[in-house]
């Protein structure tokens, strides 16, 4: 029997764990009548409410990479749920935990996911300027908005220090994790989405995030052209 390639374990792994979620949803929706709105105030309750709710939130964050679901999708909840201070406690600490094992599974399984990440356009002809200044480059990356799962895989692939990459992850990813946090929290009680109507949003909060996202998009321009990497197009 021929061994499956560690994408292909990566997929079924994803897929196993949507199924299980989609199935206790439907399950606990079928057995108690409760409609989605219903669950979805019950579990905002409990990420609120609960001690445990921001501990699970991290470790929501932290195995993303095994769902294959978006980073930014988590931030603004982040942002929503525990607004921006303890929002970016746990997204920090989600996010980089997260980082950390895609590192461990580019270590793992090498060359197949450092192909696939070192393909990506803007990390092309990038993996001898990792190498030579790990800190600078992943930093530089970061701040850039490449895809952060991309970085992850290249960073473990090339087996970076990890000091340097924890490091570098950990300041790059600040404004954008930043901006998504502040959109999240300037939204207001979704609950009303069960009543057909939209909630309210705080535009002070909103303005915010609209002024670092732009911050940060001029910032990541400028690096691009004073420091270009090899095969980005700036």
């Amino acid at each position: 029997m021929s061994r499956r390639s560690p994408r292909t374990l990566l997929r079924w792994i994803a897929g196993a764990a949507w199924a299980t979620l989609l199935g206790g949803y439907l399950w606990n929706v079928t057995a108690t009548g409760r409609t989605p709105f219903d669950v979805l105030g019950e579990v905002v309750a409990f990420l609120v409410d609960h001690p445990l709710g921001p501990v699970l939130y991290v470790l929501a964050i932290a195995v993303r990479p095994l769902f294959v679901f978006s980073s930014s999708v988590l931030t603004i909840g982040a942002g929503h749920l525990y607004g921006p201070a303890l929002g970016l406690l746990v997204v920090t600490v989600g996010h980089n935990a997260g980082a950390v094992l895609a590192y461990a599974l580019a270590v793992a399984f090498g060359a197949e996911l450092a192909g696939r990440a070192l393909a990506h356009p803007r990390l092309r002809g990038v993996a001898g300027r990792l190498r030579r200044n790990a800190f600078a480059t992943v930093l530089t990356l970061r701040l850039v908005f490449t895809p952060y799962d991309a970085v992850n895989y290249a960073a473990g692939a090339l087996r970076l220090p990890l000091r340097a990459f924890v490091t570098a992850t950990l300041l790059g990813s600040l404004p954008g994790a930043l901006t998504f946090l502040l959109f999240g929290a300037s939204i207001g009680d979704l609950s009303v989405l069960a009543d057909g109507r939209w909630p309210s949003v705080d535009p002070w909060t909103l303005a915010a995030s609209a002024m670092l996202l732009a911050v940060s998009l001029t910032v990541s321009r400028l690096l691009r052209h004073r420091s270009p990497l090899p095969g980005a197009t700036p």
